[in-house]
C-alpha cells in the first residue's frame, strides 16, 4: 500500500527534514511505503491535491499566504478529508484553539522532536488499516422444558 502525504511547510529545511523522514521509512510489509511530498505553500498543496489524493497531511501552522486554521477546511474539501497534522514551531494556547476547532488529528510541537511525528502518522495509517471485527453476541440456549415429566 502506498502511503502518501503531503507536507505543507515553507521553511526549506523543516520540509526537507520532514521528507526525509518518511522518505526512507518503510512499512510493516514490502508492498507498503511512504510518498512524501513537499508543498510550500496552500496554492502549491492544493494543486498538488487535485492532481493526488493523500492520505495524510502534515501542514505547518505558520502559512504564508493564510492562517493555518483557514486553510485546513480548503484542503479537507479537495482530497475527501484526509487527517491532518499541524506543526508549530510554539505552543500559541489562541492558535491551538482555533486549529482543534477544525477537527485536525493531531497538533505537533516541534520540540517534542520528528519520532513523535512520525508516531502521530503512523497511527493514522494503523487505524486505517485496522479491520473492524463484527460486534458477537452471545446466543442464549433454548431450553425446552418438558411439562409434567419426571415429577
Amino acid at each position: 500500500m502506498i502511503r502518501r502525504i503531503l507536507i505543507i511547510e515553507p521553511e526549506p529545511q523543516i520540509a526537507r527534514d520532514v521528507f526525509l523522514l518518511f522518505h526512507f521509512e518503510h512499512g510493516r510489509f514490502e508492498q507498503e511505503r511512504y510518498e512524501p511530498e513537499i508543498a510550500a505553500s496552500v496554492t502549491e498543496a492544493v494543486e498538488q491535491a487535485q492532481a493526488v489524493k493523500f492520505h495524510c497531511i502534515v501542514m505547518d501552522a505558520e502559512l504564508p499566504e493564510m492562517k493555518c486554521y483557514e486553510a485546513i477546511p480548503l484542503m479537507k474539501t479537495l482530497n475527501e478529508n484526509p487527517p491532518i497534522i499541524v506543526t508549530a514551531e510554539k505552543n500559541n494556547l489562541e492558535l491551538e484553539r482555533k486549529v482543534r476547532k477544525q477537527d485536525i488529528y493531531y497538533y505537533h510541537l516541534r520540540a517534542f522532536g520528528l519520532d513523535e511525528l512520525r508516531l502521530a502518522v503512523e497511527s493514522i495509517f494503523e487505524k486505517s488499516l485496522r479491520v473492524r471485527k463484527p460486534e458477537i453476541t452471545a446466543i442464549k440456549p433454548i431450553v425446552l422444558k418438558q411439562l409434567g415429566q419426571g415429577r
